[in-house]
């Protein structure tokens, strides 16, 4: 894996980590054809704790992640109220082909209102029923993705935990989810974060832990706030990382 290009966490937009940052992820191309999961787009096929690990490659299609060591929540997308547009929508969600080994992939586009609080983005929750999910014995998530033409690039990673989920039944301002902000390039490419990486946006949110929880998360999110903006995303091969064995 590559440390090419650590970035910040900050509210919105993407700062490199010369510009003074705190939070940082690592780049890289796809792990050997860009889908190891021995799915449609080929690849290695995964054994042990990498198996369980795995949370979506999509390739069954379906609008569920894979079925596996506790999980089984649904994919969704979701957008604001300013007028802003996303495809799939939120009732009809489906997968593209296309995706990093050439199979399928996770895909949201459409374009955002030109207000301060536009904002639209595809994720899951890790349970269904919705609940909180532990993900302590690993260190972090990994993920590959990329933009379509015509697209802006900058992208928040959130993932929801019981201080910030409305669901964990703690936050008195919620939403304001651990997360990272990225780049995405027009070529597949492996983004790998640690949960200590993670931080919240400032200035808002109620609680303000020190740290994502891991061990009660509720799901994972991609999200665009470049308002005014079109957007054209693809996101695959979604696994934890830092496996104990």
């Amino acid at each position: 894996m590559w440390n090419l290009s650590p970035i910040r966490s900050t509210l919105r937009g993407a700062l490199g980590c010369a510009l003074l940052a705190t939070s940082c992820a690592h780049f890289g191309p796809p792990a050997d054809d860009g889908h190891g999961t021995g799915g449609e787009g080929g690849g290695t096929q995964l054994t042990g704790c990498a198996q369980a690990a795995l949370i979506e490659d999509v390739e069954d299609r379906d609008d569920r992640i894979l079925v596996r060591d506790g999980r089984g929540g649904y994919l969704y997308t979701y957008i604001d109220e300013d007028g802003s547009t996303i495809s799939p929508g939120p009732d009809s969600f489906a997968v593209a082909p296309g995706g990093a080994g050439g199979g399928h992939a996770l895909h949201m586009q459409g374009k955002l209102a030109d207000t301060a609080d536009a904002f639209a983005g595809l994720g899951y929750s890790f349970t269904e029923p919705l609940g909180p999910y532990d993900a302590s014995k690993y260190t972090g998530v990994a993920f590959v993705a990329k933009h379509g033409p015509g697209s802006s690039t900058a992208i928040r990673l959130k993932i929801p935990d019981i201080a910030t989920a409305p669901e964990g039944g703690v936050c008195k301002e919620c939403y304001n989810d651990f997360g990272i902000d990225f780049q995405v390039t027009d070529e597949w490419t492996r983004y790998e974060v640690s949960f200590a990486d993670l931080k919240q946006g400032t200035g808002w949110g109620d609680p303000r832990p020190d740290a994502v929880d891991a061990a009660k998360l509720f799901g994972m999110q991609w999200q665009v706030t470049t308002r005014g903006q079109a957007y054209d995303i693809w996101i695959d091969d979604v696994t934890f990382v830092g496996c104990p064995d």
